[in-house]
């Protein structure tokens, strides 16, 4: 298939800027001596958080616990999630998935902390 015939909209990921990419944030956070744990809220996509933690990523971020949820079954064995969670359904599943992965939750309130 050429890429004219493509139904439209298509998403297309050059591989070897993606690849280039995930290398060269991969070689900054080494070179600052930091962890890397890289947001997925972007691509979303397993083959990507893969290959970000193949590259040497600690973790992964996400934005909600259903992208936490996915990414474990990534691969994914440390995640942050990055936005206050307070409902008890959303509490429920990050205390299952917390059975399974290393989770660190961030709150913006003591009211929500102390929910979880």
């Amino acid at each position: 298939m050429r890429i004219h015939d493509l139904p439209t909209p298509a998403a297309l990921v050059d591989l070897d800027i993606l690849q280039r990419n995930i290398r060269a944030m991969a070689d900054a956070a080494r070179k600052a001596g930091v962890r890397l744990r890289p947001h997925v809220k972007t691509h979303k996509i397993h083959a990507i958080a893969r290959m970000q933690l193949e590259a040497g990523a600690v973790g992964l971020t996400c934005a909600k616990v259903s992208e936490a949820e996915v990414m474990a079954e990534s691969g994914a064995r440390d995640i942050l999630i990055a936005y206050p969670v307070v409902g008890d359904p959303q509490i429920e599943r990050i205390v299952r998935l917390a059975r399974r992965v290393q989770v660190t939750v961030a709150f913006d309130s003591e009211f929500a902390a102390r929910k979880l």
